[in-house]
């Protein structure tokens, strides 16, 4: 059997047992769930599941890091350029809205959510009430390592710098637009889709940049 055929296979079990794990989540929460149901439900044997994965949080792992790494690419550099100059837009009186830098801004933040949209069987899944809040603490750091490796966003960009105690630190102004972000996202998903991704990435630049979801 040829590495390509072997590759071929392995990626159709890691498929296979990720979405039975999606399934029996829906079903019967995260916690509920036991390697012996995955190995039942997907039809393979438990010595076969062990040789891809060492455990449950392992499928759910490989599951998010795959997600993570599907926005990375839809996003693109440009994109990820586009949501860096975000950190440094001024404020309402500017007009930026009609700037080419707010197209660009926009249409990072409609890709983000068409992906959201596309994938929303698993989100809603592993956001939702019959989650893990060991996913949600997971994407919660995703989102804040975006913030400082991908946006670049800090705290001199946000707020005016001033030498004093009540001067916002940069790490708890990442926490709190990383917890902002999975709680709108979780809404959004809950909600089912109330809003389309283009309207919810108005939102989310809004927000960000005014503080509101109000020009």
């Amino acid at each position: 059997m040829t590495r390509e055929r072997t590759d071929l296979r392995v990626r159709r079990t890691h498929a296979l047992l990720q979405k039975t794990l999606i399934d029996l989540i829906a079903e019967k929460g995260f916690d509920a769930v036991t390697v012996g149901d995955i190995a039942e439900r997907a039809m393979v044997n438990r010595s076969t599941f062990y040789r891809h994965y060492p455990d449950k949080y392992a499928v759910v792992t490989s599951i998010f890091e795959g997600a993570v790494d599907q926005v990375i690419s839809e996003l693109g550099q440009e994109h990820l350029q586009a949501l860096n100059w975000m950190a440094g837009v001024p404020g309402p009186e500017a007009k930026w809205e009609v700037s080419p830098e707010w197209q660009r801004a926009l249409a990072a933040w409609v890709a983000f959510f068409e992906h959201f949209a596309k994938h929303a069987k698993l989100y809603q899944t592993m956001l939702g009430k019959q989650g893990s809040s060991w996913f949600t603490i997971q994407m919660r750091s995703y989102i804040a390592e975006v913030l400082y490796q991908r946006s670049q966003l800090s705290h001199q960009k946000m707020v005016q710098k001033r030498d004093d105690e009540n001067t916002m630190p940069e790490e708890v102004m990442i926490v709190c637009v990383a917890n902002w972000f999975v709680g709108m996202l979780t809404w959004w998903l809950e909600s089912g889709l109330v809003a389309s991704p283009h309207q919810v990435a108005i939102w989310c630049v809004r927000f960000l940049v005014h503080g509101s979801f109000h020009p």
